[in-house]
């Protein structure tokens, strides 16, 4: 699973793609000679992928089960992947108060992010996510999500989005 975040830097009006990326491997791995890739391997293979003149930044840690309860096991692997993908964009990150401002990053953002793919799902969890029937992240129905017809619905839309720098909704 990928999900790609865009970060704005306050100082500089600069932004910062990275991926969130969580990968399903054997038990084995972490066992057999060879098969595991360091830090170090990451950073390099990552490195030469992209085509870097500078080492880039690589952060790779293990979901971790330390008690081998299965409760916890899920837990945690749940807590992977909701963190993997709980975000593209912070709006805390890009929202200053100035609306010029502000105006002028929605714009930078919507015209860089247009017909991106921000999540992606491989191997086994492209697997699990067509069991479960998930919509499609970038074609699914964000709007109706249950049985409800619209002529069920006589009421409006509220949209609401939640800032994480004020720790409440705001609804437009």
């Amino acid at each position: 699973m990928r999900a790609t975040e865009v970060t704005t830097n306050k100082l500089d009006g600069s932004y910062n793609q990275h991926m969130h990326i969580l990968i399903c491997v054997e038990s084995a791995y972490f066992n057999t000679k060879g098969a595991y890739i360091s830090q170090e391997e990451w950073t390099n293979l990552w490195q030469k992928a992209m085509k870097l003149n500078y080492k880039p930044v690589v952060h790779i840690e293990t979901v971790k089960n330390k008690k081998r309860n299965q409760e916890i096991e899920y837990t945690a692997i749940e807590a992977a992947v909701q963190e993997t993908a709980k975000y593209s964009v912070k709006d805390a990150d890009y929202l200053s108060g100035n609306l010029e401002n502000d105006l002028e990053v929605v714009k930078d953002l919507e015209e860089g992010l247009y017909r991106k793919r921000m999540v992606a799902y491989g191997g086994l969890l492209k697997e699990i996510h067509k069991q479960l029937n998930l919509d499609d992240v970038e074609e699914g129905d964000l709007i109706r999500v249950d049985d409800e017809s619209e002529e069920d619905e006589k009421a409006y839309s509220v949209v609401a989005h939640w800032n994480w720098a004020m720790k409440n909704y705001y609804i437009y």
